[in-house]
């Protein structure tokens, strides 16, 4: 025979025989039903069991329901707790939901409304131990990375080690992205609106997903230029869009200072690389301005007969002597320039690089940062790029 599969496990405190026998007859056919008569017996099934539901009485001998949430909040601040009350017992079921219960029901309880509510917060504590995973394996995979590139000996090392680097992240990528996909699915399926605390989590892994799937196709390319997808590029048009990517909702005196018309500054390169390379700039910009009293960017452009330059210049926070010496290397930690995996400028140095350009940093400390590119003008590059081997020499 086959055993029924359990939609969840739900913890009932109450000193009562009565409420709690009735709450495991309503339960039973659905859910796994573990009883306590106290707060204490309680807390010692929550750490044993990790139940996705609690559901307990407000007044008990002992220790009463709001000390037992207080508690239970310290044991495991994300399963869900509803209150039991009894008539006039509304303020104290009030004061349980400031105190971190999810809901509250009246005695005498209504089967059906007990039913609606068991479900809805067992899966709302599935969802949230589905997203925890998501970012467990997230954190895991990106901290793998760091580890092992970073015993390698940079630079020599990066280059064997990329295709299996790049095969290594794709499965667990390929699951986060998953789990994120079913997390949306349900919560679009439920039509229920999501807290900011649930929202801000799906958030944040949407966006580490797409870093970590963007960090991938940049290995990938490194080295090698699609040259059926080279196309001219409008450079203050492209530094736009990436401010606007970067400082959607950041209040920072941004301006673009060029000599000239703008339509001049045209270079040949592959787009998406090209607009990764710039992202990194200005990326790593906004953030080294975010504590700064008045944050100002400014990007400037010049040319010559031949070539490009492009100057972004911040009023951040400055980077120190010393750790401009190693501010290209792979997986470096310099703090004031990326809080991410390490490897912006490195790779924003590997694309212009293949697309004949340069990358000069000067930064101090509370003063400010400046990075200049020089890239060949369109015209200049086709004379590179119509001869691949000049390129692969480069």
């Amino acid at each position: 025979m086959e055993t029924k599969q359990m939609l969840g496990k739900v913890l009932v405190i109450d000193d009562e025989r009565g409420p709690r026998e009735s709450l495991k007859m309503v339960l039973k056919l659905d859910y796994e039903i573990l009883l306590a008569d106290r707060v204490d017996c309680g807390l010692e099934l929550l750490r044993n069991e990790n139940p996705d539901l609690v559901i307990m009485d407000i007044r008990m001998p002992e220790k009463s329901g709001i000390e037992g949430l207080q508690e239970i909040r310290e044991v495991n601040p994300n399963v869900s707790i509803v209150m039991l009350t009894g008539y006039g017992d509304l303020e104290t079921a009030q004061q349980a939901i400031r105190f971190g219960a999810n809901d509250y029901l009246q005695k005498p309880f209504d089967a059906d409304e007990i039913l609606q509510v068991v479900k809805k917060y067992v899966d709302r504590s599935r969802l949230l131990a589905r997203k925890r995973q998501a970012q467990q394996e997230l954190q895991k995979m990106t901290q793998s990375l760091s580890r092992e590139v970073g015993k390698t000996n940079k630079l020599t090392s990066l280059g064997a080690a990329s295709a299996e680097l790049v095969h290594d992240l794709r499965n667990p990528l390929t699951i986060i992205r998953g789990y994120l996909d079913l997390l949306n699915y349900e919560l679009k399926e439920k039509q229920e609106s999501t807290s900011t605390e649930m929202s801000e989590y799906l958030d944040q892994i949407e966006r580490n997903v797409e870093r970590c799937a963007e960090l991938v196709e940049s290995w990938r390319a490194l080295g090698r230029i699609d040259f059926s997808q080279l196309q001219r590029l409008n450079l203050p048009k492209l530094l736009n869009e990436c401010y606007r990517d970067a400082a959607s909702h950041i209040e920072i005196a941004f301006s673009l200072q060029v000599e000239g018309g703008e339509e001049q500054y045209e270079m040949l390169g592959e787009r998406l690389q090209v607009k990764r390379a710039f992202q990194n700039l200005i990326d790593n910009a906004v953030s080294a301005v975010a504590r700064a009293g008045s944050p100002s960017i400014t990007v400037m452009f010049s040319m010559n007969q031949s070539d490009i330059a492009i100057r972004v210049k911040d009023n951040g926070c400055g980077v120190d002597t010393k750790s401009l010496r190693w501010i290209f290397e792979p997986f470096d930690n310099t703090a004031a320039i990326n809080k991410g995996a390490g490897l912006g400028l490195f790779i924003t140095k590997k694309v212009l690089e293949e697309h004949r350009g340069t990358l000069e940093f000067e930064s101090r400390i509370g003063e400010g940062s400046i990075v200049t590119v020089r890239v060949p003008q369109a015209h200049t590059a086709l004379g590179y790029f119509s001869s691949p081997e000049s390129m692969i020499q480069a």
